[in-house]
């Protein structure tokens, strides 16, 4: 019988990479995202909200004496500090509930590296955010601009930028509706009621894809994003990012830093960091594959697909990694949006998806019936289109004209 890993969350993508690793799944998902076509490709499964540790715990104990898997993985935000919960309750190899909510909880990360303080990691400051007035005695500390982000999640939602003293009744403001949202789809997997403040480092924004092997962290690529001029999404990325060979070093000293004081010592990370004076800063990092197909783009271009070696890695399946393989050529991907409305037609994907510099195509399933919601994060755009190039710059603008071709017609839906 092949090895079995226990998968949080996740989506066909997963499974195939599980089974190319050699792996039997046994599959936990939240009761409203299981379907039918999934149950021929796992080899059990456990529908239940696995954020509730309490409704978790024994229906882990339970498919664990009924499946026995031998490993824990999530590439999914929402099933990383679960699976780190398992992993401890089974005395199983991987990341503890520890050191995966450092990445997790945004606060919780920034106090570690201050306690850490390691030179090869630059701090800033960050505070939580309990009322009005710690927004303005954060700017009167720290300066201005500073930012404001929810403690926990991904994709730019709920990120706000306040620029002087005058913007402060305004996000907070913001904030406070934030907190009230019932209805966005994305929601109920997260928490909102921490903010955290931190310190603005102006820049591009970049991301470190790494995988630690044993303690061992290699940088696999160094993703560029692109944000939308005017808001804080990030609308596209390119690999490898556009940096000078003294640049890419300094990343490469940081990255071993950073996962060390976190005590991170096996998975995929990505990390999202920007140069300042000091060097890169991190801005925030999950234990996990990034999104916006980032490992369809570092397997095109360096060769490693990461959700595979993080599914073969804990069974033994594949030796470490010293350096990252040379890039071939370049990726990019880009967001594909479309006016806020109830979706009545997308149309051009066959096209995209029979070019043979398509790299990869991810919509999330939209089609004609759902809503489009206004672009407040990356969350809210429909998917990405990843291409491949000759270089990074034609990359970023052959992946904007791929996604120009798919055509979305929306019409508006009244309040």
């Amino acid at each position: 019988m092949a090895p079995r890993i226990l998968l949080i969350g996740g989506s066909p993508k997963h499974f195939r990479a599980a089974k190319a690793a050699g792996l039997e799944v046994v599959y936990c998902q939240f009761p409203d995202a299981f379907k039918p076509e999934y149950g021929p490709l796992v080899a059990g499964a456990v529908l239940a909200d696995y954020t509730d540790w309490d409704t978790f715990r024994p229906l882990a104990e339970a498919a664990h004496r009924a499946w026995g898997f031998t490993a824990v993985v999530s590439l999914t935000e929402p099933g990383l500090d679960p699976a780190g919960r398992v992993r401890d309750l089974l005395g199983l190899g991987g990341p503890s509930y520890e050191v995966s909510h450092r990445f997790t909880d945004k606060y919780v990360m920034r106090r570690r590296l201050a306690e850490v303080a390691d030179p090869d990691v630059p701090a800033i400051g960050a505070e939580v955010l309990t009322d009005r007035e710690s927004l303005a005695a954060f700017g009167a500390r720290h300066g201005y601009p500073f930012i404001v982000k929810p403690g926990a999640g991904t994709a730019s939602f709920g990120v706000h930028r306040v620029d002087g003293p005058g913007d402060v009744d305004e996000v907070f403001a913001a904030i406070t509706c934030q907190r009230d949202i019932a209805d966005h789809p994305f929601l109920g997997q997260y928490d909102l009621d921490e903010y955290v403040m931190e310190e603005y480092v102006d820049g591009t924004l970049y991301s470190a894809e790494a995988f630690s092997f044993a303690g061992r962290h290699t940088v696999l690529a160094i993703t560029e994003a692109v944000t939308l001029e005017g808001t804080v999404v990030h609308a596209g990325h390119a690999i490898p990012a556009r940096l000078d060979t003294s640049a890419v070093a300094e990343v490469a000293r940081m990255i071993p830093a950073f996962l060390d004081a976190l005590g991170y010592a096996d998975g995929p990370s990505h990390t999202e960091f920007k140069f300042s004076p000091r060097g890169p800063v991190v801005i925030e990092s999950q234990n996990r594959v990034g999104g916006a197909l980032i490992n369809e783009m570092v397997r095109v271009v360096h060769g490693v697909d990461m959700q595979k070696l993080t599914m073969a890695w804990p069974h033994g399946g594949v030796a470490p990694i010293t350096a990252a393989p040379p890039a071939a050529g370049a990726a990019a991907s880009w967001l594909v949006v479309a006016e806020p409305g109830e979706i009545l037609e997308i149309a051009g994907v066959d096209g995209v998806s029979a070019d043979p510099a398509t790299v990869g195509i991810d919509l999330g399933g939209a089609a004609p019936g759902d809503v489009v919601r206004s672009l407040d994060g990356s969350w809210d755009g429909l998917g990405h289109v990843a291409v491949r190039a000759a270089d990074t710059t034609a990359a970023i603008e052959f992946s904007q004209a791929k996604v120009a071709d798919i055509k979305v017609r929306t019409r508006a839906v009244e309040e």
